[in-house]
């Protein structure tokens, strides 16, 4: 008997519509067609793939208004979050359809110091990709995954959030009105179930963005095959916000993405750090801003629903132990029930430190709690106090002191003077440390996670290894090994 994924939108209480459930004994199957595709998709050349890649990529993009419907149906955003979101996965889309050959081009070895062999390394698809994905950006981040395992030649298989199950399925139905070759790009549905059977199953590698809890226990069963995994986890990310900073832009900033997309957002704003000589007039701004925001008001609705209602619960524990301890709420504070959804008030506090889970653990809530700090050393200890180290900012107006000081965080990306704007760079690599993950996306690292260096070498005359006396019977004397070193090394200073 069939069983059914039922997505309502949180907006309506409509129900958005309903894809069936893979059972995870049947999860196998999937991936076995995966790898009877990968057996012609990976054969190709880049040169062949390209054109498949640019397809999909134009079809996403003649596709925005339909994909839009989708995600509203199922997530309740405002549509110009979710054109913002399909804006974010074509930079990477075209940027892998134009790039891939660049990016896994052989590279040559040094022919020192043997100079008679000469080597390569090539990039070869690992196979088939497992790929789960979470419910905040249902369309971008598995998406980011899918393109770099296809232009690297993996086949694909997708378990999106059985939270946004339409926008996961309407991947693989892109992807195969572009002209994709069939199974080349699959979805399957279910719950944790459903994820664990298809780590479980013959994949290749696993790609997981979600909770750092559920990506620990995809880490262990994947090492327990030796298959390695891309997790993108968890954040807790910091804003440093120096004396010298323009105030009014960084406290826009703290609110903007401390808040956007209710706060559901791995890399939004956790935690703001802001030195003492500035603070007041920090949190002045700070005020001004949040207060200006609306929540469900229609179109001009800036906070939306959590997509999750369950998250409802996490917010406001981390809000209730703040203030047990001592945390004041300058604005905001308090959930927000409507006929459908559930929603959070954009919430400023102030007062907070580093005993309380709301600056310790990941809060994914319209919240932006503000510390006060003596100076740069402070804030930037403040904000290396973590666990977590996937994003951050430093805000100044020095850029190049503004750089020193991000070098010094211990997160996978930091901008300065900015936030987030980092996913919007896919020739550069993002990926965190810590309980924020390993691996990384973008970038030439993000492709060549789905790809097995393989290294050649080819004796460009006799075998060196005869040329340095290593066959055997044995050859040459002890002392042999002792003069090649000199002369090979010995000159070096």
């Amino acid at each position: 008997m069939t069983r059914w994924l039922t997505p309502h939108n949180p907006l309506t209480g409509d129900q958005a519509g309903s894809v069936p459930i893979t059972e995870p004994d049947h999860v196998a199957d999937a991936v076995a067609r995966s790898r009877t595709a990968f057996t012609t998709w990976g054969a190709m050349s880049h040169a062949e793939r390209a054109p498949y890649l640019r397809g999909f990529a134009k079809h996403v993009l003649r596709s925005m208004d339909r994909i839009a419907d989708v995600m509203i149906s199922e997530t309740g955003k405002h549509r110009s979050d979710v054109h913002a979101e399909v804006l974010a996965a074509l930079t990477v889309l075209d940027f892998y359809a134009h790039n891939a050959a660049r990016l896994l081009r052989p590279k040559r070895g040094a022919l020192w110091p043997f100079l008679t062999t000469e080597g390569w390394t090539e990039y070869h698809p690992r196979g088939v990709a497992g790929i789960i994905s979470p419910w905040n950006y249902p369309f971008f981040l598995p998406l980011l995954s899918v393109i770099e395992a296809l232009a690297a030649g993996c086949t694909v298989v997708i378990k999106p959030s059985e939270i946004t199950p339409l926008t996961g399925q309407l991947i693989q139905d892109l992807a195969a009105e572009a002209g994709i070759p069939d199974n080349v790009v699959q979805v399957i549905h279910g719950d944790g179930a459903t994820g664990a059977a298809l780590v479980d199953a013959e994949t290749d590698i696993i790609a997981f963005t979600g909770s750092t809890a559920v990506g620990k226990k995809i880490g262990a069963a994947a090492a327990a095959r030796l298959k390695p995994v891309i997790l993108e986890l968890g954040g807790k990310d910091a804003q440093i916000v120096l004396a010298d900073a323009n105030i009014k832009q960084a406290a826009r900033g703290a609110v903007s993405f401390g808040v956007f997309n209710a706060g559901q957002m791995c890399v939004g704003i956790e935690r703001v750090y802001v030195v003492s000589e500035i603070y007041d007039e920090f949190m002045t701004e700070a005020e001004k801003a949040i207060r200006k925001l609306t929540v469900a008001t229609g179109d001009r609705t800036d906070i939306g629903p959590l997509i999750n209602p369950a998250q409802i619960d996490i917010i406001e524990d981390h809000v209730a132990d703040a203030v047990d301890q001592g945390a004041r709420i300058l604005c905001g504070g308090s959930r927000v029930e409507t006929e459908h959804g559930i929603y959070f008030q954009p919430t400023l506090m102030t007062d907070v430190t580093h005993s309380m889970k709301l600056m310790t653990e990941e809060t994914f809530g319209p919240i932006v709690p503000v510390m006060r700090v003596a100076d740069e050393a402070e804030g930037l200890e403040k904000a290396n106090d973590s666990r977590y180290g996937l994003h951050g900012s430093v805000w100044t107006g020095n850029r190049r002191h503004g750089a020193a000081v991000a070098a010094r965080m211990k997160t996978g990306s930091v901008a300065v003077n900015d936030h987030v704007i980092n996913f919007f760079f896919p020739s550069l690599i993002l990926g965190g440390i810590g309980d924020s993950g390993n691996g990384g996306q973008m970038g030439s690292e993000g492709i060549k996670a789905f790809a097995i260096p393989r290294t050649i070498t080819s004796a460009r005359f006799k075998p060196t290894t005869r040329l340095l006396g290593a066959w055997l019977p044995r050859g040459p004397r002890p002392r042999y090994w002792t003069r090649l070193a000199r002369v090979l090394f010995g000159w070096r200073r």
